[in-house]
C-alpha cells in the first residue's frame, strides 16, 4: 500500500470505528477494565474477519452500510449511557410512523449530516484506496479463522450466539404479547364493585429516576412515607411498567401476557380511571396499559407541571372513586426533576384538606442510567396519605413505616396498591403487598436486562 493510501485508508477505518471508541470510553454497562478489554477484543474481530474477506475498497463500502446503525447506536449512547439493546430497537419498531417521524424530527439535522459524511466516506474509498486484499490469501484464511473463533466465543452480547439467544427471546416475548392479546381484553379479576358511598383516591406517580436523584431533592412531608431498599425489574420502562402494574415477575412473565394490570381490577371496584402522560404516548406496552383507563390525557414535550390540568379535569368527574395514573418524565433531565416538589406538592396539598381517603404513591419506574452495578437498580418509593386514610386505616400505615427499610422490588406494586385500596381481590398476595403485616422482604431481587437476561442481586 502507498503512503497515501494507508493515511486514508486508516482514517476511514478509524472514523468506522467512531461508536465502538466511544462505547469504550462512555457506555456504563462496559464500564469495567475487563469488559473494555473484552469489547475491543470482540470488535477488532469482528472489523478483521471482514477484512480478511473482501478487498480493501469493498471492505469500505461493506462497512459503511452499517452507518445508520451506527447513528442510532450514537443516539442509544447519549440518551441511556448503555450499548443499543435488542429490546430498544423492539420499542423502536412497535413505535408508530407519525410518532417515529416526529421524533425524528427534532433531530432532522442528523439526516444531511450524516449523507455527507457517507458521501464523502465512499468518495475518498474509491478514489485513494486500491481493489486489492490487504495480505495473500495463505495469510488471510488462519488469521480470519481465528477471528471468528474469538468472536463465537465472545460472552458480549453482540456475538452471534448470544445475538441469536437475544433475538430468540425478544421474538418469542413479541409473538406471546400479540397472540394473547384478544385474551387479555377479556380477562376480569371478578372483583364485585364496593357499594360503600365514600370518596376514595388513589394517585400513582411514575417517575424514570434513580434513588441518588430522590435523594438529593430530599423532598419532605410529614405525612410521607420513605422507603429505602426499592429495586427495580427493567432498565426499560416498556418492561419495568408491565412488571409494575402487573402480577408479572422477571421469573414469572406470563401474567403480563394473558391478565391485565391492577387498573382493571380498580375498574371493576367502581374507580374512575385516569392515565395522564407526558412522555411514553408512543410506547406499545404502556399503551396497552392506559387503554383501560376511561379518560386518556397525553401532553408530548410538555413539562411534568402541565399534567396538572387533565388532573384537575379527571377528578372533577362526578365520581366517588378515583385512580390517577400519572408518568412523568421524572428524572430525565435536570429541569423535569426539579419540578418534582412542585408537582409533588400541588398533588398533595389538593388531597390534604379532604375528607375522602387519599393516598399518594411515588415510585420509580426504571433508571435511565441503569449499568450492571446493582446500586443503579435502586429506584424511590413514598407513600403519602393524608388525615382521613391515616385515621381509617391506622394499623396499615403501621407495617408501611415498619417495612420502610426492607427490600422491595417493584413487582411488588400490584399487590400493593391493592392492598392500600382495600380492595378484595383473590389474587393479591399478602407477602409481597408493603403495607401487609404478612409482607416478606426480598431475599433475591430478579431483574431482566435490556436484552431479557434474568439476573438477581443476592
Amino acid at each position: 500500500m502507498k503512503t497515501k493510501e494507508i493515511i486514508v485508508f486508516a482514517a476511514l477505518l478509524l472514523f468506522a470505528l467512531l461508536p465502538n471508541i466511544l462505547i469504550v470510553c462512555l457506555a456504563g454497562d462496559v464500564s469495567s477494565f475487563g469488559d473494555r478489554l473484552l469489547y475491543i477484543f470482540t470488535t477488532l474481530a469482528l472489523y478483521g474477519a471482514g477484512l480478511c474477506l473482501f478487498h480493501r475498497r469493498a471492505y469500505l463500502y461493506m462497512i459503511s452500510l452499517g452507518f445508520a446503525f451506527s447513528i442510532f447506536e450514537l443516539f442509544h449512547l447519549f440518551l441511556r449511557g448503555t450499548t443499543t439493546s435488542m429490546l430498544y430497537l423492539y420499542m423502536w419498531f412497535k413505535t408508530p410512523p407519525e410518532v417515529l417521524w416526529s421524533m425524528v424530527m427534532e433531530y432532522f439535522w442528523i439526516i444531511p449530516t450524516s449523507l455527507i459524511l457517507w458521501v464523502g466516506f465512499y468518495v475518498l474509498a474509491h478514489y485513494f484506496v486500491e481493489r486489492k486484499h490487504i495480505a495473500p490469501l495463505r495469510w488471510r484464511m488462519p488469521i480470519f479463522a481465528a477471528l471468528v473463533a474469538i468472536f463465537y466465543i465472545s460472552p458480549m452480547h453482540v456475538c452471534p450466539t448470544s445475538f441469536l439467544n437475544q433475538l430468540g427471546r425478544l421474538a418469542s416475548f413479541a409473538i406471546n404479547v400479540e397472540r394473547t392479546l384478544p385474551e387479555q381484553r377479556n380477562y376480569t379479576y371478578n372483583i364485585s364493585p364496593n357499594k360503600s358511598k365514600a370518596d376514595e383516591t388513589m394517585i400513582i406517580v411514575l417517575g424514570e429516576t434513580s434513588y441518588a436523584q430522590w435523594k438529593e431533592l430530599d423532598y419532605q412531608d410529614s405525612l410521607a412515607i420513605h422507603f429505602d431498599s426499592v429495586y427495580t425489574t427493567c432498565p426499560v420502562s416498556g418492561v419495568a411498567v408491565p412488571l409494575l402494574f402487573s402480577r408479572a415477575t422477571p421469573t414469572d412473565p406470563l401474567p403480563f401476557f394473558v391478565e391485565k394490570g391492577f387498573i382493571r381490577a380498580f375498574n371493576e371496584a367502581g374507580y374512575y380511571s385516569a392515565w395522564l402522560s407526558n412522555y411514553g404516548y408512543h410506547d406499545h406496552f404502556l399503551m396497552r396499559i392506559a387503554d383501560d383507563c376511561s379518560y386518556l390525557s397525553y401532553l408530548p414535550f410538555q413539562p411534568d407541571t402541565a399534567l396538572l390540568v387533565p388532573f384537575r379535569e379527571a377528578m372533577s368527574q362526578p365520581l366517588q372513586r378515583h385512580l390517577i395514573v400519572m408518568a412523568t418524565q421524572g428524572g430525565r433531565d435536570s429541569l423535569s426533576f426539579a419540578q418534582t416538589p412542585y408537582l409533588l406538592r400541588q398533588l398533595t396539598d389538593s388531597l390534604r384538606v379532604t375528607h375522602q381517603p387519599a393516598v399518594l404513591v411515588y415510585i420509580g419506574s426504571d433508571n435511565i442510567h441503569l449499568t450492571d452495578d446493582y446500586s443503579e437498580l435502586h429506584v424511590p418509593m413514598m407513600i403519602w396519605t393524608n388525615p382521613n386514610y391515616r385515621y381509617r386505616h391506622r394499623p396499615l400505615l403501621r407495617q408501611l413505616q415498619a417495612h420502610r427499610t426492607q427490600r422491595f422490588s417493584t413487582d411488588g406494586i400490584f399487590h400493593s396498591v391493592l392492598h392500600l385500596a382495600q380492595i378484595d381481590c383473590p389474587l393479591v398476595d399478602s407477602t409481597r403487598a408493603i403495607g401487609c403485616e404478612k409482607f416478606e422482604a426480598a431475599e433475591k431481587i430478579y431483574y431482566l436486562d435490556e436484552n431479557l437476561c434474568l439476573k438477581y442481586l443476592p
